[in-house]
């Protein structure tokens, strides 16, 4: 594999070759791999707030193979790191691995060799960044060819059989269909058209009261931030090959916090418990999260906490504001609340759990 390391900050005057079937990318029109790709989507927007797809790639090769990243298995959309031995972490897995443990005392080293990765001297890997960015990959949907670091934008922008919602959304039409004649046939009958003021006046008050009590919220975890005793967590759910369960808690990270151990398990939750819809696109399901005591033996009287899981840095999606305010855990209590993360519908929750994973960052505060 023929990679360029350069460290970040430094110049580099070499040109990386261009891959032979795929024209280069201008530097300027290269994708912004610095935040994440859904940093200003909307929580409440289906079509938005979705994991990357993977587009179908015909005949890959070994070259692009060696790009996969060793930890969470999956060709990143991020910036590419690597050890000295050329094994390659994705962003979101080496602030996982590398930074999120030099923060405590614990050395940052490569998970596949161990060998020391130094923080302030990361190495990248351009080459295999601009090659996955220019990789021709087929949509998912309508089969056209698009380069890697567009596939997002054309899923959701240009695609011919994208998934939209009706043009009166906005006032609490939750139609959604493929684009075409599905949604002009629905856009001549929807009865939100001619619904006057005073009829949509109760709707409208129900959505204008969900978006005070988001707001409001979203203060509430502000002020989380303000409190003394706080500490944060990293966390990742790894992609489930072999199929996330449905209906049934499992154990996404195990940490310690407080002097105690802690777990994060996620329920996956289908309507009337259907393990598979015959509609995945239309099955709106939701990924609930609870907060577990996992050394209830050391917990020496009450131990109350307040607490909110906030996706991280390089998650594909954003998770729904949520705050657990208070809850007192002792040897006999040793759950909190169950709270929602993440709606949408069969087919992405599928997409998110089995195949790309997240990454989350839990905040808590003892009170």
């Amino acid at each position: 594999m023929s990679t360029e390391n350069v460290q970040r900050g430094e110049s580099n005057d070499d040109t990386p070759q261009a891959h032979p079937s795929i024209s280069l990318l201008a530097p300027s029109e290269m994708p912004d791999r610095s935040i994440s790709l859904s940093s200003y989507c909307d929580t409440d927007d289906e079509m938005t707030n979705v994991p990357n797809a993977c587009g179908t790639i015909e005949g890959i090769s070994n070259e692009i193979e060696a790009f996969r990243c060793i930890v969470c298995k999956t060709l990143p959309f991020t910036t590419l790191y690597q050890c000295q031995y050329e094994h390659i972490l994705c962003a979101g897995c080496y602030q996982m691995r590398v930074l999120d443990k030099m923060l405590d005392t614990q050395l940052g080293t490569c998970p596949e060799c161990s060998v020391r990765i130094y923080r302030h001297e990361p190495y990248r890997n351009q080459e295999g960044e601009r090659q996955l960015a220019e990789l021709q990959v087929a949509c998912e949907d309508c089969g056209l060819n698009v380069q890697r670091c567009y596939l997002r934008d054309h899923c959701q922008t240009d695609c011919p059989l994208r998934l939209v919602t009706c043009k009166y959304r906005r006032i609490g039409c939750k139609w959604k269909g493929v684009l075409g004649v599905a949604v002009t046939e629905h856009e001549k009958n929807c009865q939100y058209q001619d619904k006057r003021g005073l009829q949509l006046l109760d709707e409208l008050n129900q959505l204008q009261a969900a978006r005070d009590a988001k707001q409001c919220l979203l203060g509430k975890i502000m002020k989380l931030l303000q409190l003394p005793h706080i500490t944060v967590r990293l966390l990742q759910l790894l992609p489930q090959v072999e199929g996330f369960p449905r209906n049934n808690f499992k154990i996404c990270s195990i940490f310690e916090a407080f002097s105690q151990s802690w777990s994060i398990q996620l329920k996956w939750q289908t309507p009337d418990d259907v393990e598979q819809p015959a509609d995945q696109q239309n099955c709106n399901c939701s990924l609930l999260f609870q907060l577990c005591l996992e050394s209830p033996d050391g917990c020496r009287g009450s131990l109350g906490l307040t607490y909110t899981l906030v996706s991280g840095t390089y998650s594909e999606v954003r998770f729904q504001p949520n705050l657990c305010e208070k809850c007192d855990f002792t040897r006999e209590n040793v759950y909190g609340p169950l709270t929602l993360l993440y709606k949408n519908s069969w087919l992405n929750c599928a997409k998110l759990l089995n195949d790309r994973g997240f990454y989350g960052r839990l905040l808590m505060a003892r009170i």
